[in-house]
């Protein structure tokens, strides 16, 4: 009888994702770190679209730009853990879930659209300066 070798298919590119936690802490994983180059960051930018719901997050070199929020690092991921962010723009995140990263380049930011995530009730924050 002769063996044949078994080869398991090579894993087709994952595009890159985000984790959002109910604690506020969002984390990106491998392929996000690659493909949008964060392996050297150290602080990163959070902005909101509140019209599209889309977060924008940006890498920034040090922590004296405005805004600038420290990452922490486990094996080849990458987290920053920002609550206020979701109390300041009232958005409920009542379990983890994974959502897709996405560039764009026009604004040149990542982007991570949280469209289903709901939004509290009442008034809605005034617009904050970028």
């Amino acid at each position: 009888m002769v063996f044949e070798r078994y080869i398991p298919p090579r894993a087709v590119h994952a595009s890159p994702k985000a984790t959002i936690r109910p604690s506020g802490l969002i984390s990106f994983d491998a392929d996000a770190v690659k493909s949008f180059d964060l392996k050297d960051a150290s602080h990163l930018v959070l902005f909101f679209d509140p019209k599209r719901k889309l977060i924008g997050v940006k890498n920034v070199a040090d922590s004296k730009t405005e805004g600038a929020t420290p990452v922490t690092r486990r094996r080849r991921s990458l987290s920053v853990k920002c609550p206020e962010f979701f109390n300041t723009y009232g958005l409920i995140i009542d379990e983890s879930k994974r959502y897709e990263v996405k560039q764009d380049d026009r604004a040149g930011l990542m982007t991570i659209d949280v469209s289903d995530i709901r939004r509290r009730r009442g008034r809605r924050p005034k617009s904050v300066a970028s």
